[in-house]
């Protein structure tokens, strides 16, 4: 990667400076002159140059083949041969109509001048915008560690133990790996998690990888194919057109070729040959370690183990008073023995302490201690699977459970193993299968499918997924929920998601009330199943899978929820007109389907329907009909790339769906919308008065970060002129500061997520893309706003040129790709302002441009500076003395930067500078001299200090008297060597 940093640093300075030599006097000639045929010639230069940068990039990202290239490189490239493109056609038209003596004498010059000076702007543009692109070709290269949430073992000597052991035999060269041994449930994924996070792993390895290995409930890895994949997107890896594992595996292993890596395997059930994944052996002090409750697993990759013990009964008692948080049960002497006894059952499992914790948390009479004694002790110790105290602890909370919470619980465990749940679809199915009360409208089974939600996560029994949006199950409470489901005889689920080849027979679909069959290899399906008590089928990823027989519905007349996604079914069989009650259809991804049946109007009680991503490429003609449709998520997009015809998305349709409360429209690209399709389908749902939630998204990964809430109003437009039109049309949404919660997404076709960490905590929040000018409308229905993204507005040089008032409550901001800034705020702008995040600023000279004032930073906490070539200045007097919540500072890549608190501030003696701040990190300051030249100062909160890549930093300003709760600083082996003390 440094080679790649050297490249481009030496191709930007050779650009930079053709700027200023070729590109002022193209400007000068386009803007000034006249002559058509001096601009012609001007424009084919100019394009002739783009052509030549794009190659020169090209040439670039193609040294660097392994990597993947930059989203902001990709997305030039597209709008350079769109333009260039543009170019030709038009020099093509000027050519042939100038060679006709007759023609040229009629021809509008001065419209073909307009035309040609637009377009030669449009080329100067993107010529600019390719000698900023610094750093940001290809990919950076992968975080050395991905931290993960791990539990706090500190406490726990039975859990800290093995973790402390782990790291002293990683320093040792004579261990190859090592293996976490432990029966399930006793932490060792937990121990694993705090291996990945610890601060000494992240100094004695280059890269750490954590790869979840394990399958289903059978006793097999993952396949090579899908651990490589997931070593690929760790390492960031450009896998395009690799054919075969034994390609793969190359690629994996060129890249980590050198490296000294640390191997997390999480979950291994069986030998695993890791040459064949690619990755190279332990040559150079690299690990592996795994965790396992096989002692034979693996013994050719380690040679130590370490064994992972149940916790110790005082261990159980401290974690479970840690989770009960309940100080008032001291004082009822007659409750604390009761406790003992229920910590003893749950046999030192920390899991089930966790849960059991829950359950005992919301009994407040001691009475009821003693009732939830006696039923965790009465249930069957019959063991199945090694799982015998898990079953009984799990079963005594699932008894504790409410009956709809008790059902929501269970269908939980439909879904594959370790999968993430979407939260939503999971409510949508939930809904549909009425476990959520089914006389109380819409918006009541949504308020009570969120409670019950929030209920089995405060239990312990749904855990958060890889984002807020999601929620799994762990696999042992799946197990436990799996087997309680096969002893209920109104909850008969078959589940199997271990790549089948064929399907149960049609004996094993009989009574059954839900069945899952996720993630199976199998191309047909039993042609007639008996089975009028199926409710829910997922049969979702079965890429095998592409025909249907024609009567397989014909004996589900109860289903209610049918999930098709990712199959390759052709077409939907003639029977599914059968199903009548059917609820949720979801048939996104199935590439091959191209159209929906026509008796879909028989479908009265359908509320869902997802058809993005599948060959249906509008909103069909038969879906007017369905007049319960609440959701509806859909795709438009043209034939081919090469398609130029207009967007035929039958929107007429969208306004005759007077129950429509979500409406998303997934688009393959931009590029095929134009503004008239986009205000056509604007137009079309400002009727629909129950309307709650609009979606524009450009990529499947939209979905995944907006959150989708019945009293939420959330919007993702390519246009702000768009959105105001909306507004203004819109009679239930035309004053948007009565709406109590919003996420509105303006032009952000490059950069479509929130990203200011931690969005979700802001309720009001607007991200604006790609404007221009000030006083736009559509800014001014945004005055009352949490958070607030600026991205690539084009001609202001500070925030107050806008030309609005910005909003006082504004908490979060994050300011990028604004060329033309030069500094962000005065005085008297964001006054609550908490995080603030400016990043690839070309031309900012300076964050506050009234340095004698700074009454507005009172409560700034974070402050993120990325990229700001000509930053100079970041703390002057007046305003570090006003910075007294700072708690986290990063500086990186500003190459103009000297020191980072001024002489002026120096110069006033001994202070506590910044009082809060825990972490500070420099990062690629080339001209970085000093922190703070006085030595005196204090820095009493400093925790972490990250340095890296500030060559002429010599000297720290730090001391254990004056930073005296420093405890980590992390630099470059080189460079700390060479530090002056």
């Amino acid at each position: 990667m440094v080679e790649v940093v050297t490249v481009v640093s030496a191709a930007m300075g050779a650009l930079s400076q053709a700027k200023t030599s070729v590109l002022d006097p193209i400007v000068d000639k386009i803007a000034a002159s006249n002559d058509m045929e001096e601009i012609y010639t001007v424009l084919n230069e100019a394009v002739a140059m783009l052509g030549a940068k794009r190659e020169d990039h090209q040439n670039v990202v193609q040294r660097h083949k392994t990597k993947m290239s930059s989203r902001t490189y990709d997305q030039w490239i597209r709008r350079v041969n769109k333009t260039e493109e543009e170019v030709k056609k038009l020099l093509n038209r000027y050519d042939k109509q100038s060679k006709s003596s007759t023609v040229i004498c009629f021809l509008p010059r001065s419209d073909f001048s307009k035309e040609m000076k637009k377009k030669g702007e449009k080329v100067v543009k993107l010529l600019e915008e390719g000698n900023q692109l610094r750093r940001i070709l290809v990919d950076q290269p992968a975080e050395s560690v991905i931290k993960l949430k791990a539990p706090d073992i500190k406490k726990f000597p039975t859990l800290q133990g093995p973790l402390d052991e782990t790291l002293d035999l990683l320093k040792h060269d004579r261990v190859r790996g090592v293996r976490i041994l432990g029966m399930m449930g006793t932490g060792k994924t937990a121990i694993m998690k705090n291996l990945n996070n610890h601060e000494e792993v992240i100094n004695l390895f280059d890269i750490v990888m954590w790869i979840k290995v394990s399958t289903e409930e059978s006793e097999e890895n993952l396949s090579v194919g899908l651990l490589q994949k997931t070593v690929a997107e760790r390492l960031k890896l450009d896998m395009a057109g690799i054919g075969n594992i034994d390609e793969a595996a190359l690629r994996i292993s060129y890249e980590l070729e050198g490296k000294k890596y640390l191997l997390l395997l999480d979950d291994v059930k069986d030998d695993l040959d890791i040459h064949e994944i690619g990755i190279p052996y332990c040559a150079n002090g690299s690990k592996i370690v795994l965790t396992t409750r096989w002692n034979h697993v693996c013994s050719s990759l380690v040679n130590r183990v370490v064994k992972v013990n149940y916790l110790s009964l005082r261990e159980s008692w401290t974690m479970f008073q840690e989770i009960l948080d309940r100080p008032d049960l001291k004082v009822h002497l007659q409750v604390e023995p009761l406790v003992r006894q229920i910590v003893k059952e749950c046999g030192g499992h920390p899991l089930l302490i966790k849960i059991v914790a829950n359950v005992f948390k919301m009994k407040d009479e001691p009475e009821l201690w003693s009732e939830g004694l006696n039923s965790l002790k009465r249930f069957s110790e019959k063991e199945h699977r090694g799982l015998k105290e898990m079953e009984k602890v799990i079963k005594f909370c699932y008894d504790d459970l409410e009956e709809s919470q008790r059902k929501c619980f269970l269908y939980g465990a439909l879904y594959p193993e370790d999968s993430d749940i979407y939260a939503d679809y999971l409510l949508e199915c939930w809904e549909a299968e009425d476990l959520l009360g089914d006389n109380n409208g819409a918006r009541k089974a949504s308020m009570n499918g969120r409670h019950v939600l929030r209920h089995l996560k405060n239990k312990s029994l749904l855990e958060e997924g890889k984002t807020e949006k999601y929620v799994t199950m762990h696999k042992c409470i799946r197990q436990v929920a799996l087997y309680i489901s096969s002893d209920d005889a109104e909850c008969k689920q078959l589940v199997n998601s271990s790549g089948l080849r064929m399907p149960p027979n049609a004996k094993c679909w009989s009574d059954m009330n839900r069945i899952s069959l996720v993630d199976n290899k199998f191309e047909m399906l039993p042609d007639c199943p008996s089975c009028d008590t199926l409710s829910t089928l997922f049969l979702q990823r079965n890429l095998a899978l592409k025909i249907i027989p024609a009567a397989f519905f014909k004996c589900m007349k109860s289903l209610k929820v049918l999930d098709l996604c990712h199959t390759g079914i052709t077409l939907l069989p003639s029977s599914l007109s059968k199903v009548v009650g059917l609820k949720v259809l979801y048939l996104s991804h199935c590439k091959y389907l191209m159209d929906l049946p026509s008796n879909l109007d028989e479908f009265e009680h359908l509320e869902v329907l997802d058809i993005r991503r599948s060959g249906i490429n509008n909103i069909p003609s038969q879906v007017e009909n369905l007049e319960g449709l609440r959701r509806l998520r859909v795709s438009f997009k043209c034939g081919n790339e090469n398609d130029t015809e207009e967007v035929d998305c039958n929107c007429n349709v969208i306004s005759r769906l007077s129950a429509l409360e979500e409406l998303v429209i997934d688009v393959k690209s931009p590029s095929e919308w134009s503004n008239k399709v986009v205000k056509e389908i604007i137009e079309k749902v400002a009727t629909l008065e129950k309307l709650t939630s609009l979606q524009f998204c450009f990529s499947d990964e939209v979905v995944d970060v907006i959150e989708v809430v019945a009293t939420t109003l959330r919007i993702h437009v390519p246009e702000a002129d768009i959105l105001h039109t909306f507004i203004e049309k819109t009679r239930s949404w035309r004053n948007i500061r009565h709406i109590q919660s919003f996420q509105f997404f303006i032009g952000c076709q490059e950069s479509k997520y929130p990203r200011i960490p931690e969005f979700y905590e802001y309720e009001r929040y607007v991200k604006y893309c790609d404007g221009e000018g000030s006083n736009h409308p559509i800014l001014e229905d945004f005055v009352d706003v949490d958070a607030f993204e600026l991205v690539n507005h084009k001609d202001i040089k500070e925030i107050s040129d806008l030309g609005i008032p910005i909003p006082n409550q504004v908490r979060g901001c994050l300011i990028e790709g604004c060329s033309e800034l030069v500094t962000a705020i005065d005085s008297t702008t964001l006054p609550n302002l908490e995080h603030l995040y400016m990043k690839n600023l070309l031309k900012l000279e300076g964050i506050w441009s009234d340095r004698t004032k700074a009454t507005g930073l009172t409560k700034l906490k974070t402050l993120v500076l990325s990229s700001c070539q000509m930053l100079k200045n970041i703390f002057p007097l007046v305003v570090i003395l006003q910075l007294r919540e700072m708690e986290y500072l990063k500086i990186e890549d500003c190459s103009e930067i000297v020191e980072v608190v001024e002489k002026a501030v120096v110069a006033t003696g001994n202070m506590d500078l910044l009082p809060k701040l825990r972490k500070l990190i420099l990062r690629d300051l080339l001209n970085l001299e000093s922190i703070c030249l006085n030595e005196s100062s204090t820095w009493s909160a400093l925790e972490k200090l990250k340095i890296h890549n500030c060559p002429t930093l010599h000297k720290l300003p730090f001391s254990k008297d004056n930073a005296e709760k420093l405890q980590l600083i992390k630099a470059e082996k080189h460079w700390w060597d060479a530090l002056q003390w």
